[in-house]
């Protein structure tokens, strides 16, 4: 396909990018930290990978669209890893954590413990394509108010092993986190990690709060917005849910309202009104199902940036 065909060329490309930093630090032009971003296809020619990936997709589903969603779920389940920003970085290498093997990856697991413990552990999941780092605006917050901090970076993210992360396999390792590191009081979950705790929820996960961040309206919606987001047959979507179905015996869609209404779990729903990824038509919808739901908009902040607000923040702290 064309993506495999144009990738060595694009991995050459990348190997010149990273040279030309080395010589932008030996001569004095920029600082040593710039050498720790590796440049990498997936990050620095982003927009490249995408077209390819799409034209891929749009000719198999000239001969087959089951052979098209194969290979769409294929991508779907292979995220890229992002570069860590510098200010994060260092955050991160001061950051305790354990390292623990899982289903053969090693999976790495941050944990922050509190000057006044108030005996309360609270479970945070990063994003698609993300890394438990960028909860660091929140996460001092959070231990001010005592709590405990688990922050895994999630299967095929940030220092975990693996370049595939099955939704599915990710509920599997909410469970195991929850026998290693105890009861959680409450979980936030932001993005794609509020459908891994839907499905985590769904499969026996007891949490007595839940905070989900710009989050789809089930695992269904996030399928849907995936075929959307990059403009993809939309053929793909109902054949990527059979696939779904038939692997695990459940539609993605019954990860949704459908089990929305059966959790009465006081649940804080947060959206960003400029969200350009999930579309905060998702956070009203999710708080129609919910039984016992709050919802709380911010504005201007976007998709990654809420995680960044001080409204936010507040609200978060005021509910648990």
């Amino acid at each position: 396909m064309l993506y495999s065909l144009f990738y060595p060329f694009m991995v050459l490309l990348a190997y010149g990018h990273q040279k030309y930093h080395w010589c932008l630090v030996v001569t004095k032009r920029r600082p040593k930290l710039l050498l720790k971003t590796v440049v990498r296809p997936e990050s620095h020619y982003h927009r490249q990978c995408i077209w390819l990936k799409k034209a891929d997709i749009e000719l198999l589903s000239l001969f087959s669209v089951a052979l098209a969603a194969r290979y769409t779920l294929r991508l779907f389940e292979r995220p890229t890893r992002m570069p860590c920003l510098s200010q994060d970085l260092a955050f991160e290498e001061q950051s305790p954590f354990d390292e623990f093997c899982f289903l053969g990856r090693k999976v790495r697991v941050y944990h922050h413990e509190p000057e006044v413990n108030n005996g309360k552990t609270l479970l945070l999941l990063h994003g698609w394509e993300g890394r438990s780092v960028m909860f660091r605006p929140l996460i001092a917050k959070l231990l001010r108010q005592g709590y405990r901090l688990i922050l895994p970076d999630l299967l095929a993210h940030g220092h975990s092993e693996g370049n595939r992360c099955s939704f599915y396999e990710l509920s599997l390792l909410i469970l195991e986190l929850d026998r290693k590191y105890g009861s959680f009081e409450a979980a936030i979950g932001h993005s794609f990690g509020g459908i891994a705790l839907a499905i985590a929820l769904d499969q026996g996960l007891e949490l007595n709060k839940m905070v989900t961040i710009g989050s789809p309206n089930g695992f269904g919606n996030m399928i849907d917005a995936y075929i959307d987001y990059f403009r993809y047959p939309s053929s793909l979507k109902a054949q990527l849910k059979r696939i779904y179905t038939h692997q695990q015996g459940k539609s993605p869609d019954d990860i949704g309202p459908p089990l929305w209404g059966r959790l009465n779990l006081p649940t804080l729903i947060c959206h960003d009104s400029n969200d350009v990824v999930i579309n905060i038509q998702e956070a009203h919808d999710m708080h129609a199902s919910f039984p016992n739901s709050q919802l709380f908009i911010t504005s201007g902040m976007g998709h990654r940036g809420v995680l960044r607000d001080n409204q936010l923040h507040a609200a978060i702290l005021s509910f648990l």
